[in-house]
């Protein structure tokens, strides 16, 4: 079960990194000229391959590094791009960050069903993050436990 939760995860995290992209104001390098949040999220891809494809041998440390990208998204869409920031900007066609000012979604639409897909989206990387993380101790106790240790 935690595999297919790490699968999906992958998939959630390919879509709301496109999300960023069309909606400009929490995007960043490669696809802006600047270094942003959205540049270090990027490193959720090797985590989350390590936490898929690691060797068991390892898995705690695929625990923890899985555990440390579950807890930097929910900081990141608690404090850095809010549901209501990533729902203005499809919907109102503007962002709500003041370090964004001005900036528009690329396709410079307004959009309120794009914006609860946006927030939904992000809300469900959220959830299959923590219960993933969650699979994934689990696993590590139950193989611990049958290692006799």
């Amino acid at each position: 079960m935690t595999t297919a939760l790490l699968v999906l995860g992958l998939l959630l995290t390919i879509l709301h990194h496109a999300d960023h992209v069309l909606r400009v104001d929490h995007s960043g390098w490669p696809f802006r000229s600047v270094v942003t949040p959205f540049t270090f999220s990027l490193l959720a891809y090797p985590m989350i391959l390590f936490a898929l494809l690691g060797p068991m041998r390892l898995i705690r440390e695929r625990f923890a590094f899985l555990a440390i990208g579950t807890v930097l998204t929910l900081l990141a869409h608690a404090f850095i791009e809010s549901p209501q920031m990533q729902y203005a900007m499809w919907a109102d066609n503007r962002s709500l960050d003041p370090h964004a000012a001005g900036l528009h979604n690329l396709a410079n639409i307004r959009s309120p069903i794009l914006g609860v897909v946006a927030v939904t989206l992000a809300m469900a990387l959220n959830v299959t993050a923590v219960i993933a993380t969650l699979g994934m101790l689990i696993d590590a106790l139950r193989l611990r436990r049958e290692a006799g240790g």
